[in-house]
Order: structure tokens, then C-alpha cells, then sequence
């Protein structure tokens, strides 16, 4: 009660002057005066005995006080200036304004100041901090944390600051904060490491990135109460990795030790991740390197990595270390980009760690891996990432023998398990076996690469049927895709058009049949390779709603190409030999016909409005090229095929003229958009070359029924 206008104005007395009321009701003049809610107010009425004139006199005392003196900081300054300046530039406050800037502060002030009344536990602290940076105010949150850094713990409070700059890539800004939350007297814990080293690997300055990151971890590891665990130098090794900066990454490697910076398996696979991405960048390098340099260099990352390979190995057998499927994909993606040994290795590699036996073997236990050449690499690179890498390398060399005993088939998956739980895991292991890593869609891709790598072809089916049919795994969109460039890569064309009749049609789009019918285009010496495009070019029909204008070229490619036992017919049989190939290039012709008639009619209907007809050109120009440059190659097969006179029957050559006229004038239509002013050289040649064979035709059409 008493809370409303008309209450208070009858509780001031009917002696109040109009001008004092006017004053009580202004919100302007009684802005230090702060009326509690509702049971607040009647408390402190009820108390009084409800006594009118004490009432007016408390609201008169209260508008005639001067406002509260500026609060200052510990250290005889300023609120506002009480560390890192306030962001003005959030509430559009100029920065020359500091009328702005004072009102703006001391909101914050209050704002702030009657939090901290209510908050003392800094678990609700940290709580409203993340509430506020999820909405964006950050000089709050930034104020209620130094506030409260002066009496209590707060510093959750800090880590949700500094995470909430990284995620706003501001690295310099939370290097700022975890130095002030320091100097507070409030002590980073694990957490607070852990956020500034992620930060820094997902930084977009990775160069001073990798600078922050190895001086905060050298003062942890040196000075600081907090000594750096496993997860902290994993998380300097990615930042170190994103930099592709090796020397520091080997640096920060060689402080693992065997407590509380142990290796684990995300600790290998950030190394050899590394190491590949070295090597793909010496291979795309345009430092003017020549072929041998560059596979110098690469096969010096390769035997790095095995070098490395050779701890782990020697690790997991002593049950220190727990191999996932990611180290194994990671160190089998290094052995892809070396020679053909390397490529073969890949199958030894899953074969030691998941026993995937090896199919292109008849033999039922292969080799292990091969180890490296020089053990001046391993005992140079042993030192760097370990003290004692080279007893564990030796070790390794004694136990990966072909005759020493394997591990007992047991397979488990660690890929979401934490860090605890996979060393806790391992020391239960310790008197056992290790344990093997579970294969999955990313073993299959490397396997599948490394064969089509080495021309082994034959064995991709047997790979691909054994993850498929034995293991029950279920192939991803990159399994396919790897599936068919291995099929690519022998040439099969039966079993790359079995695939596509097989594979899901929601992964299916231009680029998969282009891979298709460049693997009917290589292998033109099987009499079946244009049966098989026939087989791919219907799926395509039924699943793509407009054919893409490569893929119809390809396939007509393979219809020119694959004549090589037509021609080995026409020596024993001239005429049958012409009539199949003439018969192979009109069903070509026919299959293209209506595909590129929908094609075409596509570019009728724009996909988005445009500003103008030049605007509209400017995008459909490059599909109008592609689709002249299809319809130019169906001219050509037509040309063949009534050139040569591979087909006798009339109402066929009379169907393909007409044809031929259609694409013809389809082709004009297309150089008279878009070259406006004349087509090129070149074009008009071809022009006139087309107005030639016109002439021609006509003539040989006009012979012909002369003579009949």
C-alpha cells in the first residue's frame, strides 16, 4: 500500500504547496530518492505509526539532500578509472563526450553496487557475469568481476571474461584480463589456462598466437604455482600446430614427461597432423623447388613421424598409452603422400592396431610396419620430443618383429572418452593385453586412398566389402567418394556403374558423375565401357533434375573413344563394323537429346531477380558457355556419324539433320547474347566451319534425293 501518486500526495498534508508537489511527482528532482517495493514501504509506515507529517517531513529531508559523494577505488582513483577503460563506443557514446561517459559510469556504478548487495556467494557472482556477456555487456560484467575481486574468490567469474574476449577473437584484450585478474590477487586455476590456450589455437593470428601461448606455458612450467598438465601442453601443441610452426612444437613437446604431462593419443595425433600439413605445404609450395626436393622433404616428415610412431608403439604395448582410431588415421595420412612402400605400409598400420587382417595378402599375418632407415632420425628427433624415446624406440624394434606374439583381439572405442577415464583405462590394462582401436568411416578412407595410391586396385572391393558385409559399418559420403576414386584409379568401369546404381541418391550431385565417366573414358579398351556410361548417364537422367553439361560431354567422349574393337571388326567385316559404331553414336545422340533440352530450358527461369538484363546475363553466362560448349560436342557425333555414313537407314540420318539444325541454331543464338558486338576470332571460324558443313549437307541431301 502507499505506493501509488494519490497516497503520497495525501499523506504530505494538505499545507504542501503546489510547487512541492509538482517537485515530489517530477521524476527529474527525485531521482535520489529510491522507494522501495511494496512490502518495503509499508514496513517502514507501519513502523511510524502512520504519521503523516513524519512522512512529510523524511520526503522533504530526502529531495533537499545532496547526492552521494563519487565512490572511489582502493587505489585512491576513480570508479570509472579503476583499471581498463570502459567500452563507450557499445552505447553509441562519442568519445570526446564526457558528459556521456560520467552518466554512462555512474549507471554502471549503481547498477553494479546493488548487485553486490544481494550476491555473496561467487557462484551466483560467476552466474550473473555469463548472464550479462550472453547479452552482450560486457562493462558490466567486466565491473561487477573487479568489484568483487576486492573482498572475494571470483575467479570463475574471470574465466567466463577472458572466454568471452577469445570467442570474440580479441587475444590481446584477454591476455589484458588474465594479467588484471593477476594483479587482483585472484589465481588462475586449471580452467583459466585451458581457456586461454583454446583461444589461442582459434585464434585468427596465429603467429602471436603461438608467442602468448609458449610464454604463458614456459612461466607455468618455470615459475608458476600451477604446474602445466596433459591437456594444457595438448592445447599448446594445437596452437603451435595451427602456426605450422614445428621448432616450437617439438619445443613444447619435449616438456611431456611421465606424471602430469604424460602423452596420450590426442597428444601423437596433434604431432603427426602437423607433420602432414608440413608436408602438403612443401608440396604446394611456390618457392621453386623441383620434384625431388619437394619428395626430399616429405619423406624426411615421413620419417619423423615414424620415428615418433615407434614410442607409441612402444607405449601402448607397456599400456601407457591408449590407441584411438584418430592417431592411427593421423599417422596412416602421413604414409599416404610418400612412395608405393609407404602407401603399403597403411595396410600394416591398421592391421597392428585394429587387426583389419590384409586382403590383397594371401598370407594370414602380414608384416608390421617397417621401421625408419637411419636411426640417426630417430635418435636426433628422439631427444627433441622425449628423453627417453630412443629406449622405447628400441624397445619398439624388438617387440614389432613378424614372429613376436600380437595382443589378444579386443577392440574398444575411445573417441568420446576423456582424458581420466583413458589413463584410467590403461592402468587397468597395465598386466594385459593392449587393447585395439575400433575402426570406422575414417579408417575405410584411408585404407581406400592408400590403395588407390598404390595401384592396388583389385583389393578395393575385397576392403570395402569386409568394413561393409562383415563389420556392419555404414559407409559416409567420403567413404563413397573414396570408394569411386580408387575405382577411378584401376580403370573398372563395372564396378564404378554398380556403385552408382548403388549409392544413395541424396550424395549424388555433378562431380560424382564426372568421376564416373572419366573412369568409362579411361578404360576404352573394354568393348563394355560404353555400356557401363549407358548404365551411369540413366541414373543420372532419373536423379538430377538438370544434367550437368561436363558429365554429358564425358559421356559422349566415352561414345567417340570407345571404338576399338569396331575397328577390329571392320577389318574382317567393314560394313558390321560401321553399322555398330554408327549404332553406339546415335544411341549417345539419343540418350543427350531430352537432358539437354531440359538443360537449356533451365536458363529461361532465373533463379533469383536480377536488376537488369545485363546483371541477368553477367550470371547466366557461364552456364550458357557450358551448355554450348555440350551442344557443339552433339553436333560433332552427329557430324560423324552423316559424314562417314555410318548409318544407312533414312529416317535416322533425317532425324539426326534435324537434330543437328536445332543445336545449330540453339548454338547462333547463344554467340548473339553474349557477344553482342561480334564473336571472337576464333568464334566466327567455328561459325563458318558450321555454315560450311550446312552447305554441304544440304547438298548431299539434295544429291540424294536427286538420285532416288
Amino acid at each position: 500500500m502507499f505506493v501509488c501518486r494519490a497516497c503520497l500526495r495525501s499523506l504530505t498534508g494538505i499545507g504542501t504547496t503546489p510547487v512541492a508537489l509538482r517537485t515530489l511527482s517530477s521524476p527529474r528532482r527525485a531521482a535520489g530518492l529510491v522507494f522501495g517495493g511494496r512490502r518495503t514501504y509499508h514496513g517502514k509506515v507501519a513502523g511510524r505509526g502512520f504519521q503523516a507529517d513524519q512522512i512529510q517531513i523524511d520526503i522533504r529531508s530526502a529531495l533537499a539532500k545532496p547526492p552521494p559523494p563519487e565512490r572511489q577505488a582502493s587505489n585512491n582513483q576513480p570508479a570509472a578509472h579503476d583499471g581498463e577503460e570502459l567500452w563507450y563506443e557499445q552505447k553509441g557514446i562519442a568519445e570526446n563526450d564526457s558528459s556521456g561517459k560520467q552518466k554512462y559510469e555512474q549507471k554502471l556504478e549503481a547498477t553494479v553496487r546493488k548487485q553486490l548487495q544481494h550476491f555473496t556467494d561467487p557462484f551466483h557472482i560467476a552466474q550473473y557475469v555469463a548472464t550479462a556477456l550472453q547479452k552482450g555487456r560486457f562493462d558490466e560484467a567486466l565491473l561487477m568481476a573487479r568489484r568483487a575481486s576486492r573482498n572475494k574468490k571470483v575467479e570463475v567469474t574471470w574465466n567466463h571474461l577472458i572466454d568471452y574476449q577469445m570467442k570474440n577473437r580479441r587475444l590481446h584484450a584477454a591476455v589484458k584480463l588474465y594479467n588484471e585478474m593477476k594483479k587482483r590477487g585472484q589465481i588462475p586455476n586449471a580452467k583459466t589456462y585451458t581457456i586461454i590456450f583454446r583461444g589461442c589455437a582459434e585464434s585468427l593470428h596465429p603467429r602471436l598466437a603461438v608467442a602468448e601461448a609458449t610464454r604463458i606455458y614456459n612461466f607455468m612450467n618455470r615459475q608458476g604455482a600451477l604446474k602445466p598438465n596433459t591437456i594444457h601442453m595438448n592445447a599448446v601443441l594445437e596452437v603451435c600446430a595451427r602456426a605450422a610452426d614445428l621448432d616450437s612444437l617439438f619445443t613444447v613437446l619435449s616438456t611431456c614427461n611421465e606424471g602430469l604431462r604424460a602423452p596420450d593419443a590426442h597428444t601423437y595425433t596433434i604431432v603427426f597432423n602437423a607433420l602432414r600439413h608440413d608436408s602438403l605445404k612443401t608440396q604446394k609450395t611456390e618457392l621453386g623447388l623441383v620434384d625431388t626436393e619437394v619428395k626430399r622433404e616429405v619423406e624426411k616428415n615421413i620419417q619423423k613421424a615414424r620415428a615418433i610412431w615407434a614410442d607409441v608403439i612402444a607405449r601402448w604395448r607397456s599400456a601407457k598409452v591408449i590407441i584411438d582410431e584418430d592417431l592411427v588415421v593421423a599417422m596412416g595420412r602421413n604414409l599416404t603422400l610418400g612412395d608405393y612402400k609407404d602407401n603399403e605400409s597403411v595396410l600394416d598400420l591398421v592391421w597392428q592396431t585394429m587387426k583389419i587382417p590384409r586382403l590383397d595378402q594371401d598370407r594370414s599375418r602380414p608384416a608390421l610396419p617397417s621401421k625408419p632407415d637411419s636411426k640417426a632420425v630417430v635418435e636426433s628427433h628422439a631427444a627433441t620430443y622425449s628423453k627417453t624415446a630412443a629406449e622405447n624406440h628400441a624397445a619398439a624394434e624388438t617387440a614389432a618383429t613378424p614372429d613376436s606374439p600380437g595382443p589378444e583381439e579386443q577392440e574398444i572405442d575411445t573417441k568420446d572418452m576423456p582424458p581420466k577415464a583413458r589413463r584410467d583405462l590403461a592402468a587397468s590394462t597395465a598386466h594385459k593385453a593392449p587393447l585395439y582401436a575400433k575402426p570406422g568411416s575414417k579408417t575405410l578412407s584411408l585404407i581406400l586412398v592408400a590403395l588407390g595410391t598404390a595401384r592396388k586396385t583389385s583389393s578395393v572391393s575385397k576392403y570395402w566389402d569386409y568394413f561393409v558385409k562383415d563389420l556392419g559399418h555404414k559407409p559416409d559420403p567420403d567413404n563413397y567418394y573414396r570408394y569411386l576414386r580408387a575405382l577411378v584409379a584401376g580403370h573398372n568401369s563395372a564396378q564404378v556403374a554398380t556403385l552408382i546404381e548403388a549409392m544413395p541418391r541424396d550424395i549424388m550431385n555433378g562431380i560424382t558423375f564426372r568421376i564416373a565417366f572419366h573412369a568409362c573414358v579411361n578404360d576404352w579398351a573394354s568393348p563394355k565401357a560404353f555400356e557401363n556410361a549407358c548404365r551411369i548417364f540413366d541414373v543420372m537422367a532419373k536423379t538430377q533434375r538438370y544434367a550437368d553439361p561436363l558429365a554429358v560431354r564425358l559421356f559422349l567422349h566415352v561414345a567417340r573413344g570407345n571404338t576399338r574393337h569396331f575397328y577390329e571388326r571392320m577389318e574382317k567385316d567393314p560394313e558390321g563394323g560401321k553399322a555398330a559404331l554408327g549404332e553406339q553414336l546415335v544411341m549417345a545422340v539419343d540418350r543427350v537429346w531430352e537432358p539437354l533440352r531440359i538443360l537449356e530450358g533451365s536458363l529461361s527461369y532465373p533463379a533469383e531477380a536480377t536488376m537488369s538484363p545485363e546483371d541477368e546475363m553477367a550470371k547466366k553466362r557461364g552456364d550458357m558457355q557450358e551448355i554450348m560448349a555440350t551442344v557443339r560436342r552433339t553436333i560433332s557425333a552427329i557430324d560423324k556419324v552423316t559424314f562417314e555414313q555410318l548409318v544407312t537407314h533414312r529416317k535416322t540420318v533425317k532425324l539426326l539433320l534435324t537434330r543437328r539444325s536445332i543445336l545449330q541454331r540453339l548454338v547462333q543464338r547463344y554467340i548473339a547474347k553474349l557477344y553482342p558486338d561480334g564473336p571472337p576470332q576464333d568464334k566466327k571460324r567455328d561459325n563458318d566451319m558450321y555454315d560450311d558443313m550446312d552447305e554441304a549437307r544440304d547438298f548431299q541431301t539434295d544429291s540424294t534425293r536427286g538420285g532416288i
